[in-house]
């Protein structure tokens, strides 16, 4: 087998199954052409792969991993086991049969450690980290890490599909020689030793020549959202009577979608048969790091066929989502200061950002437009490191403790109970840390070149706390990557603002509270939504719109007659109508909730104001 043109294989004898790798002048001989292609797109995808990282990294983020790796193996995940590290807080151990080694020296089995995982009723997860299941396979880029007890820690993993030989989450490439070709281009060798061969190899599988390439004909529904259960349809041919292998692939939105990624076989996908799959759009934050994000999406059989559909499908947003003891688990807002979450600054971020205003700012934008209960305490901690300890610290980390090239990190620990409707993991504490070798913008003015926006990092890491997942929207504060000199401050109503009120409404409402407080709706009537959400509203003099929010109506005080027209956040005209008099009244209970625009137009002038329909 032919890994790529210029990777040199190199037998191991002292493999677990002892096999001497024999390979073929078919497997060996293949046509020089294909290889000139194959460094050509190399070149040009190299780019895409360097550019992109995840959850608020720099853009060299996926070449320092690989330079600073103590090693680079592909293999499949085995056993996997819990347990609290020496900072008490939760980890996963997980074996790995390593099948290739790309870069340094370790077994034929070992072991990697993982952030985040469920000892008895809590669980903890690290936004963002590396999550795996029991029998994935694919590349796992390892770090040395004394304080996972000495264990390689994972820093990144990219899936495989063995059969199609296909890579996910790999920003621009999907083709498994290429992404080697890349690999080998950074870290300075194309040397990849060969520890075993795939099952497929051995028993030597082929794909069936009696199988019809897949074809998909529709996609239902074609606006959703992540995390929540809703289910999407598939059309087609050529699936296959079994899932097998196969999986759906979404555009991954942690790295803006520029690569695929998929859950193999377990409790999302509700039926798959030759013409239809049905399936939950996931979210899916432990054991697996499938995110969905807005695109095409693609199917790929168990046979290794793919196909991808021409249709568009968009989600406007991704809550976190828990598969725990092969089922999908549901997390929870509660109440655990005052009905919320009260944060802490701790003393490197009070110097830094205290007299701005910035860090209240970032909290009343959450609270203001999703009614998220956030508050910041008057005390200020000595603490650099996250830990279950009844803090919910938002602050500096200590020096070494992020990596160079990631922004900030998100770690939310929940407690664990059983329900009528399953298992519930009500969020305990929120602890959000941010790098302090970072050039921060600790303004909230517009940040200037080769400075990171401190105040849009923050929002987005307390999105995270909101249970919020990455989106594929490049205005949006949820975004995966931010840039020096950028800020995206604004929450967008039908993606940010949604899904907030989404989680908040359920877990004000929330019977299962499993002995914790219900969480109680902020206190919004003091927000300034024309300063929060960033607009400055065009008005004439003595003419207002209230109450924003709003609920089933609105009122419109105006001077003179004219006409009115409200919009959506999209432009779309949802109402018109005529001004008489002084007060006029419009019926909203109809309209979802959301952001929209009114403008009005009198013989004063011309008037437009922001709203939220609650």
């Amino acid at each position: 087998m032919i890994i790529g043109p210029r990777l040199k294989i190199r037998e191991t004898r002292n493999s677990i199954s002892n096999l001497r790798v024999h390979f073929s002048p078919e497997n060996l001989l293949r046509p020089i052409q294909k290889y000139s292609i194959l460094l050509l797109v190399t070149a040009l995808q190299l780019s895409s792969v360097t550019a992109m990282g995840q959850c608020l990294m720099l853009p060299n983020a996926f070449e320092t991993r690989l330079l600073e790796a103590e090693a680079i193996v592909e293999g499949k995940v085995g056993l996997q086991e819990c347990f609290f590290g020496s900072d008490g807080n939760i980890y996963t151990r997980n074996t790995i049969e390593t099948y290739r080694v790309l870069k340094g020296s370790v077994g034929n089995t070992i072991e990697i450690v993982t952030e985040g995982g469920v000892v008895g009723d809590l669980m903890q997860v690290v936004t963002p980290s590396v999550q795996v299941c029991t029998g994935q396979y694919g590349i796992f880029v390892l770090s040395a890490d004394v304080n996972r007890v000495n264990s390689l820690f994972a820093s990144a993993f990219y899936p495989i599909h063995e059969r199609s030989s296909t890579v996910e989450m790999a920003s621009g490439i999907t083709d498994r020689e290429v992404f080697y070709e890349a690999i080998g281009n950074i870290i300075g060798t194309h040397r990849i030793e060969l520890r075993r061969l795939s099952e497929d190899f051995v028993n030597g599988w082929h794909p069936s020549a009696s199988r019809s390439e897949p074809q998909i004909s529709d996609i239902y529904p074609l606006e959703v959202t992540a995390g929540t259960q809703t289910v999407l349809t598939i059309s087609g041919s050529g699936f296959g009577a079994e899932q097998g292998n196969g999986k759906v692939l979404f555009r991954n939105a942690d790295d803006g979608g520029q690569s695929f990624v998929g859950l193999p076989e377990g409790p999302h996908y509700l039926s798959w048969t030759d013409t239809e799959i049905m399936i939950y759009v996931p979210s899916a934050t432990l054991y697996n790091s499938t995110v969905a994000g807005t695109g095409d999406i693609r199917v790929t059989t168990d046979n290794g066929l793919s196909v991808q559909s021409t249709q568009q499908v968009t989600i406007d947003y991704a809550k976190s989502e828990v598969i725990y003891s092969n089922g999908l688990s549901r997390t929870m807002l509660v109440g655990m200061n005052d009905g919320g979450y009260r944060f802490t600054l701790n003393a490197d971020m009070m110097s830094r950002a205290g007299g701005s205003g910035l860090v209240e700012d970032a909290l009343m934008h959450w609270m203001c437009n999703t009614g998220v209960n956030y508050s910041l305490s008057e005390t200020v901690s000595n603490e650099t490191a996250w830990a279950y300890d009844g803090v919910n610290l938002l602050g500096m980390s200590a020096p070494g403790q992020i990596p160079p090239y990631q922004l900030g990190r998100t770690i939310t620990t929940f407690s664990g109970c059983g329900t009528g409707d399953g298992i519930q993991w009500n969020l305990v504490e929120i602890d959000v840390l941010f790098n302090p070798a970072i050039n921060w913008w600790t303004s909230l003015a517009q940040p200037i070149a080769g400075s990171f926006d401190l105040s849009t990092s923050i929002i987005h890491e307390l999105g995270h706390g909101h249970l919020l997942q990455h989106n594929n929207i490049e205005n949006s504060p949820m975004y995966f990557q931010l840039l020096a000199g950028q800020q995206r401050r604004v929450l967008l109503p039908h993606s940010s603002i949604s899904g907030g009120n989404l989680l908040v409404e359920a877990s004000v409402l929330n019977t299962h509270t499993c002995g914790e407080v219900a969480h109680v709706q902020g206190d919004n009537s003091e927000c300034d939504y024309s300063l929060i959400n960033g607009v400055d509203e065009d008005r004439s003099e003595g003419e207002s719109v209230y109450p924003n929010p709003f609920d089933d109506a609105i009122n419109l005080v105006v001077k003179g007659s004219g006409t009115y027209r409200l919009v959506d956040v999209a432009g779309k005209m949802v109402y018109e109508g005529v001004l008489t008099g002084t007060l006029h009244t419009v019926e909203t209970s109809a309209l979802p909730s959301g952001l929209y625009f009114i403008q009005m137009q009198t013989d004063e002038g011309e008037s437009s104001f922001k709203l939220i329909k609650n």
